[in-house]
């Protein structure tokens, strides 16, 4: 492989990381400060300011010395900075809920401890393949334009990539691992061209551990299931109430527990779910539900049960968990009183023009947070206009009865 063309084959592979890790990182942060407009804003803001910051400093190093081993060095430290990310990354947004109050501090927070390092060192590679790759100065606006070109393409196809095929079929722990092996593969590679043995050696021993680490798996793992889909990382494992201390099979996606089904007999895993039984009181003999949001789909089962009169139509955005609802969590098939849609809730909203006699809305986004489109005038309106005279919505949130 000519010299040119290692260069652009680099400035490729760097466009496509940086654009994989951006996304995967909205997929990180979604579990613990949610999807909202503010972590977006804080991700892309934050990425694109130490790409910049990274496009400068790099810049600068390669004209001081236009050498190989600096895009080395650079794809190095990205690997380091990307590697604490995938072992400290849970327990830093953990403290982050905990302790700093507000989702947009917690955004910016996260967002700028997480993402501006390997950012950051990815972002010098770019000015420094230029300038390896300037030969004349006639030739510079071929030259540096090709360059970009590279970059812009891998970055396209790390977009596409990383939201098409690696999100749904693979773990982020997998994904991560991948992106440090893929940095620190490149980084090892210029080391050997270089002839930097000592480099050799601490690249080659770290590649051994992520190897080694994305192909051992915990031996103490207590999970019936533990996958991915498009929307979500499910883990399936027995726990129990933290009130009553009564056995549950548990639904749980990202962090946040999401579903249940009861293991020693009680109509309800949760005790929140009960409260959906205002219905009963409010509506009495309703015949038409509507439920948004399915996870294990324990209130619909419980409807089916209770309600012999009553059809309910449940929204889930995830299939899989209808899937795995089915599997293991006891949801009945080809019920006739039982129709699914899985698509978003607020599209379904959008489209929607059957009646129902009550609505319960059990969305989130997060642990806290319900996704912003239900929560607009205009969604409440729809699920008004949706219902029958006197019907009765039921939602839940987290909120306290008193105080902040």
């Amino acid at each position: 492989m000519t010299k040119n063309a290692r260069l652009l084959l680099i400035a490729f592979v760097s466009g496509a990381l940086v654009m994989v890790f951006e996304i995967v990182g909205a997929r990180i942060l979604a579990p613990y400060i949610g999807t909202s407009f503010y972590v977006w804003t804080a991700l892309i803001g934050f990425v694109l300011a130490s790409l910049s910051l990274g496009y400068f400093v790099g810049g600068r190093l390669i004209d001081e010395k236009p050498q190989e081993i600096l895009i080395a060095k650079a794809l190095f430290m990205a690997a380091i900075s990307l590697f604490g990310v995938y072992l400290f990354k849970d327990d830093f947004l953990q403290w982050i809920n905990q302790h700093v109050i507000g989702i947009k501090a917690s955004a910016l927070m996260a967002t700028f401890v997480l993402f501006v390092p390997p950012s950051f060192f990815l972002g010098n590679i770019s000015p420094m393949v230029s300038r390896l790759i300037l030969n004349e100065i006639q030739t510079a606006g071929k030259s540096m334009g090709g360059v970009f070109a590279y970059s812009s393409i891998g970055s396209l196809l790390g977009t596409f990539l990383a939201g098409f095929v690696l999100i749904p079929i693979f773990p982020l722990s997998t994904i991560m691992l991948g992106l440090v092996g893929i940095a620190l593969s490149l980084s090892l590679y210029l080391f050997f061209l270089e002839k930097k043995w000592l480099w050799v050696f601490v690249g080659f021993a770290l590649l051994c551990m992520l190897v080694y680490m994305g192909t051992t798996k915990k031996a103490d793992s207590s999970y019936i299931l533990e996958t991915e889909s498009s929307y979500n990382s499910i883990k399936i494992y027995p726990s129990n109430d933290y009130k009553t201390g009564d056995s549950i099979l548990m639904m749980q996606l990202g962090r946040q527990r999401a579903g249940g089904m009861s293991l020693v007999g009680n109509p309800l895993p949760f005790n929140y779910l009960y409260y959906f039984r205002l219905a009963e009181h409010f509506k009495p003999g309703f015949s038409k539900a509507l439920m948004l949001g399915g996870a294990a789909y324990s209130f619909p089962k419980y409807v089916l049960k209770n309600y012999p009169e009553t059809h309910i139509d449940v929204v889930e955005i995830d299939e899989k968990l209808s899937q795995i609802a089915y599997d293991f969590f006891e949801l009945p098939k080809n019920n006739a009183r039982l129709t699914i849609f899985h698509e978003d809730a607020r599209t379904f909203l959008n489209k929607q023009k059957d009646k129902y006699d009550v609505i319960y809305s059990d969305t989130f986004c997060s642990a806290i947070s319900l996704p912003y489109q239900l929560t607009s005038i205009e969604a409440v309106q729809l699920q008004y206009d949706m219902l029958e005279e006197d019907g009765l919505l039921i939602v839940n949130v987290i909120q306290a009865v008193s105080g902040r």
